[in-house]
């Protein structure tokens, strides 16, 4: 009887690997029970194992959807199994559908469909490197194929025969097999009685699938279907028929997927986010600061126009002739003016923003937020997230920015000063402040920057996403990927630098004060609509939204590009989830 089966290796190897594939699945989404998924990856069946994405094993992500050696929806059923009967699959999945409890119930629905898929992947890429064998030699054997899935499907009874109707749903799921694939000799030793045996889905009398079997991925036949012997073909057939479909189709990344009558499979493994290091923060930090300080370094004429024009209304036509007429009654040499604190300054702004944002963005999510509502309001935690790397960034951006404006409003004083001494006389200013005098402009500078900053990192995200579900090819190639970053980036400027206009106005209006002293974002404000209405608080929008544009977007592919080199892009902080069976259970 196949109750009694003594593949205890068997058993530990395969099923154990399944459970654990379902269970770090718990991990993907923002947090999971890590009790729970360390069990899983404990288990005695298999190895079942979180790996870089850039290393995962390149055998298993090159394997066909429709290879027959593992037909898809053999791998979609055994998935659907392992979510009934493995404890830590299941428990998986009940963490899956309350993360996605607070969507909408059409999206609850397409990302359950995505999981699963994802999941049904791992399972499909562990059976094939097991089935298949060492170079897959065993494809080319019927025989050694057949005794494989015997091996199987013993360690699968041994591991949940125990539990009402497991028998007979893997008497099911292996008649769903290619007649030369079944192991009919272990099928046919099983109890009449135990193979019949129902399980926990009544189903109904009229139908092949009750209404909810496509939505509720834990489900498995209804207990009107059987396994019946057919002597003719020497093979197990369910009865009564049943269309076992498998449709091509394309999932909203681009990437081919199976429709099975057990729901999706996709063509790659679950992945999730590999935890962030000190040596990644680090590269994302050197990455933003190289890619902020060359950009800024660039549109640095462009940036003395748009403070200039700012700072002396109505001396200029436009930005154009603002440009033209600097050059000509300062020398070009002007258009570089406060170039040593454009540098410094957002050197230390990219340094500081983008790793800081990375941080802040995990951390709420996974621990300050439950799963479900930080998945519900993924928009919020990223407008949350820039506004706090954007404090960040003020404090060290103010000081040089105050020099930055002096220099670039006031010439004949500053210019020869350099940095460092204009930063000595703006803080000796007032002696009563000191060197808080320096920070006369943080209220109005962390105002810009925050509103700045969260509408930069949520625009850029939201775009770039919207430009691969349009164009889903764009990200087969490093050059098309980085022009999408380019792209987003100079919409997410745009937009950034119209909304924080007003704060940008005030900022510059404090900091070109003599002696600021404690002149704030209000009444600095009151103080310059009072003077010249509220249209002030607009003043230089044009030329700054054109530098906001070309600056952002030069800033998100730098740091892309910087990203690739350093191996922190992409695929490098993702990980798969990998399920390894031994060659002999």
């Amino acid at each position: 009887m196949i109750d009694s089966l003594p593949s205890q290796s068997l058993i530990s190897r395969r099923s154990a690997l399944l459970t654990s594939a379902a269970a770090a699945l718990a991990l993907f989404p923002l947090t999971q029970s890590a009790t729970a998924a360390e069990s899983l990856e404990e288990l005695s069946l298999g190895t079942a194992t979180w790996s870089d994405a850039a290393d995962a094993s390149q055998t298993s992500s090159s394997i066909p959807l429709s290879a027959r050696v593992v037909p898809p929806s053999f791998a979609t059923y055994l998935a659907r199994f392992l979510l009934h009967y493995d404890d830590g699959a299941s428990i998986w999945w009940e963490n899956q559908s309350e993360t996605y409890s607070l969507l909408a119930s059409y999206e609850a629905k397409k990302r359950e469909g995505k999981s699963f898929g994802s999941y049904a992947s791992s399972i499909q890429k562990g059976l094939y490197s097991y089935i298949s064998g060492n170079d897959e030699s065993n494809i080319s054997s019927y025989a050694k194929v057949r005794a494989q899935y015997s091996t199987l499907l013993s360690s699968l009874s041994d591991k949940y025969g125990s539990k009402q109707g497991a028998i007979r749903d893997i008497a099911l799921l292996f008649a769903m097999l290619p007649a030369v694939y079944q192991p009919t000799d272990i099928l046919r030793n099983i109890d009449k009685g135990v193979i019949t045996r129902t399980g926990t889905n009544a189903g109904t009398t009229s139908d092949n699938f009750p209404p909810n079997f496509q939505e509720d991925f834990a489900l498995l036949l209804p207990n009107k279907y059987q396994v019946l012997y057919n002597e003719s073909t020497k093979s197990y057939k369910i009865t009564p028929d049943i269309n076992l479909f498998e449709i091509g189709i394309n999932e909203d990344k681009g990437s081919p997927a199976i429709a099975t009558t057990f729901g999706p499979l996709s063509s790659k493994p679950l992945s999730r986010e590999r935890n962030l290091t000190l040596g990644i923060y680090t590269l994302l930090g050197i990455s933003g600061g190289a890619g902020c300080a060359l950009t800024h370094t660039l549109v640095i004429p462009l940036d003395v126009v748009k403070t200039r024009l700012q700072t002396n209304p109505g001396q200029y036509d436009g930005i154009f002739d603002g440009a033209a007429t600097i050059a000509k009654e300062e020398g070009v040499n002007a258009l570089l003016l406060g170039a040593q604190a454009t540098i410094a300054g957002y050197l230390w702004y990219g340094i500081s923003v983008y790793p800081s944002y990375a941080f802040f963005k995990r951390f709420i999510g996974d621990q300050l937020l439950s799963p479900a509502f930080a998945t519900a309001h993924v928009s919020q935690v990223a407008l949350v997230a820039g506004a706090m790397a954007s404090v960040i960034a003020s404090l060290g951006l103010t000081p040089i920015e105050a020099c930055r404006i002096r220099t670039v409003a006031q010439p004949d004083i500053y210019r020869e000063k350099g940095l460092l001494g204009t930063l000595n006389v703006i803080g000796s200013e007032d002696t009563e402040l000191g060197w808080k005098n320096l920070y006369a402009g943080l209220p109005s500078l962390m105002t810009r920057q925050v509103i700045f900053g969260s509408v930069k990192f949520l625009a850029f995200e939201r775009a770039s996403e919207a430009i691969f579900a349009t164009w889903p090819e764009l990200r087969d190639a490093t050059y098309t990927a980085l022009g999408v970053s380019l792209v987003a980036g100079g919409l997410s400027g745009t937009l950034s630098s119209v909304v924080s206009q007003p704060a940008d106005s005030v900022l510059t209006y404090v900091a070109k004060q003599t002696a600021g002293g404690n002149l704030g974002i209000i009444d600095g404000a009151k103080k310059m609509v009072q003077e010249d209405g509220v249209g002030s608080l607009y003043r230089g929008l044009g030329s700054r939204s054109i530098w906001a544009g070309c600056i952002i977007a030069g800033q998100f592919l730098l740091y892309d590009v910087f990203r690739a080199l350093f191996g922190i892009s992409g695929d490098d902080l993702n990980q798969v989830f990998e399920v390894v069976l031994p060659k002999n259970m």
